[in-house]
Parts: structure tokens; sequence; C-alpha cells
């Protein structure tokens, strides 16, 4: 799993968690690997990206977004922004099945979670 980028491990994880809590991570831990994997390698291959955030990027953040993509992809990637003010802040990046969401929105959610635990 080493190959996976941070947030990745991060996801799988917490897959790993809930599986054990339900007794099934021998069985199930290499098939969520694999999917990963495949969804990893299928974003590489995106050329589109949609990049949502809060407020209006500028010129400069729409480049410097581009530049992280491509050098993460390995090739020219393009963006299509959106604004959605209900993220509060931070971006919500989507290449094929691949999602980055920084956004302020999910962070609260994911602290209500972990509070109602």
């Amino acid at each position: 799993m080493k190959s996976l980028h941070q947030d990745a491990r991060g996801f799988v994880a917490g897959v790993v968690t809930q599986l054990k809590k339900t007794g099934k991570v021998s069985t199930m831990t290499p098939k969520v690997q694999s999917l990963l994997m495949k969804m990893s390698a299928g974003a590489r291959k995106e050329r589109q990206a949609i990049v949502e955030s809060a407020v209006k990027l500028t010129s400069d953040e729409e480049r410097a977004v581009e530049r992280m993509l491509s050098t993460v992809s390995g090739h020219e990637v393009s963006i299509e922004t959106r604004i959605d003010s209900s993220l509060i802040a931070g971006l919500r990046i989507q290449m094929a099945d691949w999602v980055m969401d920084t956004s302020m929105k999910s962070e609260l959610q994911n602290m209500a979670a972990m509070l109602s635990e």
C-alpha cells in the first residue's frame, strides 16, 4: 500500500478499522485495496478536473491548482471551476472517481461524526 497517496491510505485505514469491528478484515482488506488502486489509476488518466470552492478562485489560484493536478497525474490537466458557498472554505476537487475534499463543510461533518461515536 505504500504507493497509495496519504489521503487514500487514511481512507483505507478507516475502512479497515470499521471492518475490524465487524470481524471481516481478513477477507475485505485486499478487495478494498484493489478497488482503491483501480480508482487511483483511473484518476491519473483523467485530463479534466472539477474544482469547487466557496468563493471564486483568482486566475493565479486556478493556475496553481492546474499545476498541482498536472504534477500529481503526470500530464496536463485542465479544470472547470464551480462555486459552492455551502463548502464554507477550502476546495473539493474531483478527477474521475478520485475526490479530494478539504472543505470546512467536510471537516465539520467529520468532527460531528467523531463526536457522535
